[in-house]
């Protein structure tokens, strides 16, 4: 008999950012402590790659939100600002 997949840990992705990094903490949290087994730490895991491809999007589509408010070569002048604050 084979053994049983755990229930999926999660559906829809969230909408907020802060959520997506919430639940990608929990997922973490519980791959540290959790003695489930393999099949759900896999399931677990499954779902982290995707909240952590989910929240690439969603940083991508806000660095493109603001890269329309700033003017051309904006965003790059603002990043060279923080090199030289750094050094």
């Amino acid at each position: 008999m084979a053994a049983k997949r755990p229930k999926s840990t999660g559906g829809a992705l969230p909408e907020e950012f802060e959520a997506t990094m919430r639940e990608l903490r929990s997922i973490v949290e519980r791959l540290e402590s959790e003695d489930g087994g393999l099949e759900a730490a896999v399931t677990h895991f499954e779902r982290g790659v995707k909240l952590q491809q989910h929240a690439q999007k969603q940083l991508e589509a806000a660095r493109l939100r603001i890269e329309e408010l700033l003017p051309e070569g904006g965003l790059a002048e603002l990043d060279a600002d923080d090199d030289e604050e750094e050094q």
